[in-house]
């Protein structure tokens, strides 16, 4: 539970969907401000039982009554309207937008463990995922999902990040999702992926990761644990619920 004064993101103790919700909540409270509660894999079955939605992230905000949002994407604007990186323009909104909920929609569509797809069956599953197929004798050739996302997602950087000059949260939900694949959250998957078939979102990524407040949250939680080395195993034993 969120402490009387301070808001309380609660998450996995991996980058995960909230790499860039995290930037922009120290950006708003700094470290303090804020509890950053990282939940370890192995508490998980039982906490699941006891939140709304039964999954995380859990943005929890005092205040009574108190505000509880499952949403990563509806975080990420309120999150990025306190630090000055959500556009003011409509226009410009609304193509900021466009590419989180993109973002988002190709993270909800990739392949996961459940009570129908077991772990064995995952790496085939992201394989035809991010792969694209040969095309048939006679017919055009087909992309596959991530790669259809991905390649949509390049088209719109200016550069370097999607509006030219200036960071916004659209920067950091790509920066989130590049870093599933470049981090190793996707065990099933080479680390080279995007950078060696999109170079325009690898050079995004370079530019996000390079950025003042980016470096300045990687400096202040420099000595943090990462439970990724877990995810596979977490995998496992979700399928099998």
């Amino acid at each position: 539970m969120a402490s009387d004064s301070r808001p309380q993101l609660m998450y996995f103790d991996v980058p995960g969907r909230v790499a860039g919700l995290r930037i922009l909540m120290f950006t708003v409270f700094g470290k303090d401000g804020w509890e950053d509660r990282r939940v370890a894999f192995k508490e998980w079955p039982e906490l699941k039982a006891t939140l709304g939605l039964q999954y995380l992230p859990l943005l929890s905000i005092p205040g009574s009554p108190p505000v509880k949002v499952h949403s990563a994407e509806a975080m990420m604007r309120w999150a990025g309207k306190q630090a000055g990186l959500y556009p003011t323009d409509a226009d410009a909104a609304l193509l900021a937008d466009e590419m989180m909920t993109t973002v988002y929609e190709a993270l909800s569509k990739a392949p996961r463990p459940s009570s129908i797809v077991t772990a064995d069956m995952l790496p085939q599953l992201w394989k035809d995922f991010t792969e694209d197929p040969p095309p048939a004798e006679g017919q055009k050739a087909k992309k596959a999902p991530m790669s259809l996302y991905f390649s949509y997602i390049q088209d719109r950087i200016k550069g370097p990040f999607f509006a030219g000059a200036d960071l916004s949260v659209a920067d950091l939900a790509l920066y989130m999702l590049v870093n599933y694949f470049v981090k190793g959250e996707i065990p099933h998957i080479s680390a080279e992926y995007v950078p060696s078939t999109f170079p325009a979102i690898k050079d995004h990524h370079t530019a996000v990761k390079e950025h003042p407040l980016v470096k300045a949250y990687d400096a202040a939680y420099a000595d943090s644990s990462s439970a990724v080395h877990e995810v596979k195993e977490f995998e496992s034993s979700s399928a099998q619920k």
